[in-house]
């Protein structure tokens, strides 16, 4: 906020043009007597037929104004003399329609109360005495809210915009400082009801976001969601979470799984929802709750489920659950196999079939887990997971090369568990 201070010059003609009453103030006010011009407006003013005079108002205001810019006042004295002039601009205005004085001197006076107190706040902030600022600032915005609601036109043709950006987000900062917990939701709403889309202001739409998300109200929920996707598309990503987090709440079985398919149409490239879609079928097929169903149907989904997260973002992760699907799938066409114990051509021929099963089912696991092992060498830490995973992938390759009677790899996958163990 740029600070602007504007210099009220009142002609000497003017002091004497309103009735003789005054006529003291006003000579001390023209020079800058603003102590004695205080006491002898107070006087004035405790006189009831005076009290319904706006002229008397409109000095109170103008000199509990002056006396609140002096240096010598403390804090805490022009805090309370800004007060003052603001509420004596506002009788005056009560009482004099055509605002004569307040047109003459082009509203300086309270806009210089407004910038007065603004500057009180920001010297209180730097103080680090944030709940003093806090206060300050809920007086400014007042006087900015009743400058707006009053259409009034300072020096310059200055006017102030509905939203005092710079004031609503000192008093969000500070009232997260304070824990206020109730007055931050009440700033953060103003900053993203003004449609606000500064970097800054980010976490005013997370926070909206995500309490929304937990009290499960979907209007407000989407309503905050959809700015915060408009201004900030660099976190899609995060923003898209939210949002599917929200949808996925408290649903089970296939109602969640229904849900996960209507997801994927929205958002067919979100990796972790692709992702995490395979892994719910097969928590689903683990349950009893799939007793009767496509167990074949549900295993095919999740095996395109995951070709699919990889084709979005080749993972550790997604390969080595491909590569560990078809590794799996190998132990049982063995153990088909192994059952056939016939002779009969026809039982020959199915046998044979499903040994050969084993060797191409093996061969589709291989550069899943070769991409897995790629990827792991790359990482500069391993965790206890990353290791169990190395191994793992490495076990897969070791296997199908020795089902190919590749000797060459599966002795640089043996080479390579030896060397993972020391890792």
């Amino acid at each position: 906020m740029n600070k602007l201070i504007f210099i009220i010059i009142l002609l000497l003609g003017a002091f004497y043009s309103n009735g003789q009453d005054l006529e003291n103030i006003k000579k001390q006010v023209f020079l800058n007597q603003f102590e004695k011009a205080k006491t002898e407006i107070d006087k004035y003013l405790s006189v009831e037929k005076n009290a319904i005079k706006a002229e008397g108002w409109y000095y109170k205001a103008f000199v509990y104004n002056s006396l609140a810019k002096l240096t010598t006042k403390t804090v805490s004295d022009s805090k309370i003399l800004f007060q003052v002039a603001f509420d004596a601009i506002k009788k005056y205005v009560l009482l004099d329609s055509k605002l004569t004085l307040t047109g003459e001197e082009k509203n300086s006076t309270v806009f210089n109360i407004y910038y007065g107190i603004y500057d009180l706040g920001v010297r209180s902030y730097n103080d680090k005495n944030f709940a003093e600022s806090y206060d300050f600032f809920i007086s400014t915005l007042e006087i900015h809210d009743y400058i707006f609601e009053k259409n009034i036109i300072g020096p310059n043709e200055l006017k102030f915009s509905s939203h005092d950006t710079d004031i609503v987000w000192n008093l969000a900062v500070l009232a997260n400082e304070l824990k206020k917990k109730e007055d931050v939701l009440i700033f953060y709403k103003k900053i993203a009801d003004a449609n606000l889309g500064e970097e800054k202001y980010a976490g005013a739409y997370d926070y909206l976001i995500t309490k929304y998300k937990k009290e499960k109200n979907v209007e407000l929920f989407y309503k905050y969601l959809a700015v915060a996707k408009k201004h900030y598309p660099i976190d899609i990503p995060y923003w898209e979470a939210q949002e599917i987090e929200f949808a996925l709440a408290n649903l089970e079985n296939e109602f969640l799984l229904n849900k996960y398919e209507e997801l994927i149409k929205n958002f067919p490239n979100n990796y972790p929802l692709v992702y995490n879609y395979a892994l719910e079928i097969d928590k689903f097929l683990a349950s009893s709750d799939s007793n009767g169903k496509d167990i074949v149907g549900y295993r095919k989904k999740i095996e395109d489920l995951f070709k699919k997260a990889v084709s979005i973002n080749s993972t550790i992760e997604a390969n080595l659950q491909l590569a560990n699907i078809y590794y799996s799938k190998t132990f049982e066409l063995q153990e088909q196999a192994a059952k056939i114990k016939g002779v009969k051509p026809i039982e020959i021929k199915l046998k044979n079939d499903l040994l050969t099963s084993v060797k191409s089912t093996m061969n589709e696991a291989i550069p899943f887990a070769e991409e897995s092992v790629r990827l792991l060498a790359l990482l500069k830490e391993f965790k206890f997971a990353d290791k169990t995973n190395y191994k793992l992938a490495l076990e897969i390759l070791s296997n199908a090369y020795k089902l190919n009677g590749n000797s060459v790899k599966v002795a640089e996958a043996e080479k390579k568990k030896i060397e993972v163990e020391k890792l």
